[in-house]
């Protein structure tokens, strides 16, 4: 592949055309290595190393010079057929334009677009066609809000902004619509109404009366689920997740695959990066990684059949992204990140465990928490990588997360009642929050607080044989309680 285009034999999926990943390194004399006990394939192109994973719609790019990993959403997940991976062609063909500036060509290319042109004859077929079309961002602009939709895998995008302060906003679902509810300032212009025909959403509607404007968006039977977050005084941000990831009843391989069978423990902090330093010279990276271990000893001796991955087994300084790839690479059922949590101050005020899910932020503590606990990265020879990981991108992470995301709320509720049953530490609740480490992690995944190192009684119990076995015994038995559940819900699938 020295010149800018070559050829390629494509495959056709269902309505998409894809490409053997084995046969394209094999063809173009790429250096690969394939392991798909692990459903992942590496090859090499120039300075670039690409990891594919099976059934995933992530791609993985390193660049060699820099080793800086960037992750790529394609239009829909690989596919694995004939103990090979199959992708997605336009994906990667765009994917590998944008890196490399080489484009693949299929010799099916005309007749694919021949075929995009024909008319479906039943209305069923019309609905799919144009539900798997690739979304272009629509933006709506007024003298009031303006907004742009865009399209995911898994889910539909609507960012509203306005130049007004969204002070105060209500939303409701009802009838198959979202209702959301502003302040509007008098004498501005609303949107005009506008109508998609694919995707989650079936149109959009505005309405004013009084000093009020409400937009409604009506969604079609594959809407799943949906969020709002604010990001600032100006901007709204609508995530509105799909049922993509709700797949046919899974082969007897495919729940081999998904059997629960490797958990993996994250001690935050470690080497040079001591974490939280509390009362009495509590250091955190001691806790997080006594507490980690103790852990991991009760699923080794009591669950056999659970391999224990650790991020780190010693006092070593393990950068963020690291601690993700170590977890996917061992194709991970379970990601635990134990921290401790502190306060500017030492008091004794505030305490208690805290349990986190990967979402923005929801209030002015979340945030502060995940601001701390992502100043790791200062300790990191590249922390450039992670600048691109803005507000608003965290909310696309955690929309790529939705697959894995009621896994992760099970666990945290079963984890939070053990602990409430079993500790003496208080719980403060399950919350959200960005933080770094979970982002990389491809499976159900928590950050957990164990306690505040500022305030007296948790940094004494913490600190303790006795605190830390406890802990440790709780979270033992939610992982095995979620075992249980985890492998239900597969078999019932």
């Amino acid at each position: 592949m020295n010149n800018k285009e070559a050829d390629i034999t494509t495959e056709k999926i269902g309505n998409r055309l894809y490409i053997s990943i084995s046969e394209f390194a094999s063809r173009f004399n790429f250096q690969s290595y394939k392991n798909i006990e692990k459903y992942k394939i590496e090859f090499r192109i120039d300075k670039f190393s690409i990891t594919v994973t099976s059934n995933n719609p992530f791609v993985v790019i390193r660049d060699k010079e820099t080793s800086s990993p960037v992750t790529y959403q394609l239009s829909n997940p690989t596919i694995e057929r004939r103990k090979d991976i199959f992708i997605p062609f336009n994906s990667f063909s765009s994917l590998l334009l944008s890196k490399t500036g080489k484009k693949l060509k299929s010799a099916s290319e005309k007749l694919n677009a021949e075929e995009k042109e024909v008319e479906p004859k039943h209305e069923e077929e019309k609905k799919e066609t144009e539900d798997k079309k690739p979304s272009t961002p629509v933006e709506v602009t007024s003298s009031f809000i303006s907004y742009s939709i865009s399209e995911r895998v898994n889910g539909t995008l609507i960012t509203l902004s306005s130049k007004y302060k969204i002070d105060k906003y209500t939303s409701s679902f009802k009838n198959s619509e979202i209702a959301i509810l502003f302040n509007r300032p008098n004498d501005v212009a609303l949107p005009e109404g506008y109508t998609l025909t694919a995707g989650v959403i079936k149109g959009i509607h505005w309405t004013k009366s009084n000093k009020k404007a409400e937009i409604g968006i009506k969604v079609n039977s594959d809407y799943s689920s949906h969020e709002i977050f604010q990001e600032n005084e100006h901007k709204l941000i609508v995530t509105i997740h799909n049922k993509k990831f709700a797949k046919s009843k899974p082969t007897d391989a495919q729940k081999q695959k998904w059997k629960f069978d490797v958990i993996v423990l994250d001690a935050g902090h470690g080497g040079k990066d001591y974490g939280a330093i509390g009362i009495h010279n509590t250091i955190e990276k001691q806790i997080n990684l006594a507490v980690t271990l103790k852990v991991g000893k009760l699923i080794t001796q009591n669950l056999k059949e659970v391999k224990v991955v650790y991020t780190r087994k010693d006092d070593t300084f393990i950068e963020l992204y690291k601690r993700g790839k170590i977890a996917n690479e061992n194709n991970g059922k379970l990601f635990i990140s134990v921290h401790c949590n502190s306060v500017a101050a030492k008091s004794s005020v505030p305490n208690g465990y805290e349990i986190y899910l990967l979402r923005p932020g929801r209030t002015q503590e979340a945030i502060t928490i995940a601001e701390r606990e992502n100043s790791v990265i200062s300790y990191e020879e590249k922390p450039a990588r992670y600048e691109k990981l803005t507000d608003e991108n965290f909310i696309l992470v955690s929309m790529a997360h939705s697959s894995y995301m009621r896994y992760s709320e099970k666990f945290a509720e079963i984890m939070d009642n053990h602990l409430r049953n079993s500790d003496k530490i208080i719980s403060r609740g399950i919350k959200q929050a960005g933080f770094y480490v979970l982002v990389g992690a491809a499976m159900p995944s928590i950050l957990f607080e164990t306690g505040y190192v500022t305030n007296e009684k948790d940094s004494e119990y913490m600190k303790s044989e006795e605190g830390q076995n406890s802990i440790a015994n709780a979270i033992f038995q939610a992982i095995k309680s979620f075992k249980t559940y985890y492998s239900k819900e597969i078999e019932t699938e």
